[in-house]
C-alpha cells in the first residue's frame, strides 16, 4: 500500500460475504475508503433462514465477535428429526443458530455502516476494466450467478455443473426442529428440508429427482401451482399449514469452480469463487470464510494486493478444496436417493449423517446411543 495515500476498496455484492469482508476489513484499515455496490435496493433479498453451526460460529467470531454475537442470539437448535414415511427419528447433532436472510443482511450491513463503510443499492454493480484503474482492490462478492466471475470468465476459468436434482425455496408458519422428510410416494421419492428460523416462520425445501419432476409435471406449472402441489403431497407433514413462496421457482443448484481466482487487483469470493452445497448447511460460513482468510492474508502483507491475494489463494484453497470434496458426496448421495429405496427411518438417518464422511458411525453411535441401539437390535 502506497503511503501517505488512503487506500480504495470496491465490493460488489452486497451479500454475507462482501458485507464481512467490508467489516472486518474497514476495522482492520480505518483509513480505507470502503464502497459496496449492491444491484438489489435496501431490504430486498429474496429466500427465508440461513444457518450457522456452532463451529461456524466459532470459527468466525476471533474476526469480529460483536457480529457473530448478533447473530447467534436468535433461534437455535441442538436437534435434527429424520423422517422417513411419517417414522420420526430424532438425533443429537451440533448446536446451529438460524437468522431469517433479510435480518442477516440488515445486521451485517449495519455493522458495515459503522465501520465506515458505504453501501449504495439499487445500482449497476457491473464491474468494468476502468474499475481495476480506479480502484486499488476489487471483491466480486456477487453470488452464485456472479457476473463479475462471467465477465472475466477467460481470466477466471470457471467451471459450473448443474445438479440433476430440482429444488424449491419456500417458507411456513409451521414449527420444524431442523428436519429432513423423506417419503415414497407413487411418483418417486419426495423429500423436504425444514427448520425454523425465527418465532413466526420455517424453512421448507421440497427436492424431487428428475424423473418425479416430470411426473409431477412441474415444469408446466406456474409457481403458485408449484407452490400448491407441494402442500398437498407433504399435508401430512404440514398438518395444515400453508407453504408461502418468495420468488421461489425451481431450482437446480451449481456447484463452482474456479482455476484462477484473480485478475489483476480483482478477486473472487464466497459463492462467486466457489459453492457447496445446501445440504451440508455451510455455504454463509463457507462464504464469510473466504471474507477473513482474504482480510488476514492482505494484514499479513501490509495490505500489497498483489502479495496478499497470492497469499489468500495459497492458504485458503487446500481447505477450500476439502470442503467441496464433502460437498460433491453430499450431492451425489441426495442424487443417488430418486433410484433406490430406503424402509428403516434409522438408517435412513445413519446414512443421511455420515454421507459426507465427516461423520463415522462411532461419532453418530456416542452422541445418539439409544438410536443407534435400537436400530442394531433391529438387525439381529
Amino acid at each position: 500500500m502506497k503511503s501517505g495515500k488512503a487506500m480504495k476498496i470496491l465490493v460488489i455484492g452486497g451479500g454475507p460475504a462482501g458485507l464481512f469482508f467490508s467489516i472486518i476489513a474497514g476495522r482492520a484499515l480505518p483509513s480505507a475508503v470502503i464502497h459496496v455496490r449492491e444491484r438489489n435496493p435496501r431490504g430486498v433479498t429474496y429466500g427465508w433462514g440461513v444457518a450457522f453451526s456452532e463451529s461456524a460460529a466459532g470459527a468466525l467470531r476471533p474476526a469480529a465477535p460483536d457480529v457473530i454475537d448478533a447473530l447467534t442470539t436468535n433461534t437455535s437448535h441442538d436437534e435434527m428429526v429424520l423422517s422417513l414415511d411419517g417414522a420420526g427419528v430424532p438425533v443429537k447433532v451440533g448446536r446451529s443458530h438460524l437468522n431469517a436472510r433479510w435480518s442477516l443482511l440488515a445486521t451485517l450491513e449495519r455493522f458495515a455502516v459503522g465501520a465506515g463503510v458505504t453501501v449504495e443499492h439499487d445500482c449497476d454493480a457491473n464491474v468494468t476494466g476502468s474499475d481495476l484503474d480506479d480502484w486499488d482492490l476489487v471483491i466480486g462478492a456477487d453470488g452464485v450467478n456472479s457476473q463479475t466471475r462471467e465477465h472475466f470468465a477467460e481470466h477466471f476459468q470457471p467451471s459450473v455443473e448443474l445438479g440433476t436434482n430440482w429444488l424449491a425455496w419456500y417458507g411456513t408458519p409451521k414449527h420444524y426442529p431442523p428436519s429432513i422428510i423423506l417419503r415414497n410416494s407413487e411418483y418417486g421419492v419426495l423429500m423436504a428440508h425444514a427448520s425454523r428460523f425465527s418465532a413466526e416462520l420455517s424453512n421448507f425445501t421440497v427436492e424431487v429427482g428428475q424423473e418425479t419432476f416430470d411426473r409431477l409435471g412441474f415444469a408446466e406449472l406456474t409457481e403458485d401451482g408449484s407452490r400448491e402441489l407441494c402442500e398437498r403431497l407433504f399435508a401430512d407433514s404440514l398438518d395444515g399449514a400453508p407453504l408461502r413462496s418468495d420468488h421461489s421457482p425451481w431450482f437446480q443448484t451449481k456447484f463452482v469452480s474456479c482455476a484462477r481466482w484473480t485478475h489483476r487487483n480483482l478477486v473472487l469470493i464466497g459463492d462467486a469463487l466457489h459453492t457447496v452445497h445446501p445440504s451440508i448447511g455451510s455455504g454463509t460460513r463457507f462464504a464469510m470464510r473466504d471474507a477473513v482468510y482474504l482480510t488476514e492474508a492482505l494484514t499479513r502483507a501490509g495490505w500489497d494486493v498483489e502479495v496478499g491475494l497470492k497469499e489468500f489463494e495459497r492458504v485458503r484453497k487446500p481447505v477450500a478444496d476439502a470442503f467441496q470434496a464433502a460437498a460433491k458426496r453430499s450431492i451425489a448421495w441426495y442424487e443417488g436417493l430418486p433410484s433406490r429405496t430406503i424402509t428403516h427411518p434409522t438408517k435412513f438417518a445413519l446414512e443421511y449423517l455420515m454421507r459426507t464422511g465427516r461423520v463415522s458411525y462411532r461419532d453418530f453411535r456416542r452422541e445418539n446411543r439409544d438410536v443407534v441401539l435400537g436400530y442394531e437390535r433391529d438387525l439381529r
